[in-house]
């Protein structure tokens, strides 16, 4: 299963963006009728309904998550913040500690077959 599948994101509900994903994450999306946007960073990002992040330990600061929040309000949308917890040497309960300092609200956390972890988060 892919990592899109296994979050339940498709385009067949509207638009879905992911920021700054990996190759194979791209490889899965150009198959996808019609293609998701993409964005490089969330700094250059547009607000959409569904948004999939793939998160930096450097980027979970209150300044930065408080962009993601302001874009799924915005869309009104949900959005996952994945990070690949051995490789940027943050826990799990690391990501809900820096979310919990912004208006985000965490929800679901999913451990994916690609070894990232996901969790979702709504606006608050």
């Amino acid at each position: 299963m892919t990592v899109l599948a296994e979050l339940g994101l498709g385009t067949d509900e509207g638009r879905l963006l992911l920021i700054a994903p990996p190759d194979a994450v791209l490889a899965e999306a150009g198959r996808m009728k019609p293609r998701p946007a993409i964005a490089s960073t969330l700094q250059v990002a547009n607000p959409a309904q569904r948004v999939a992040w793939w998160v930096e330990r450097r980027l979970l600061v209150p300044s930065v998550l408080g962009r993601m929040h302001w874009m799924l309000q915005a869309a009104q949308g949900e959005g996952w913040l994945i990070l690949d917890t051995a490789d940027e040497g943050v826990t799990v309960e690391e990501l809900r500690e820096a979310v919990s300092r912004t208006p985000l609200r965490a929800g679901e956390e999913r451990q994916l077959s690609s070894g990232e972890v996901g969790l979702q988060v709504f606006p608050g």
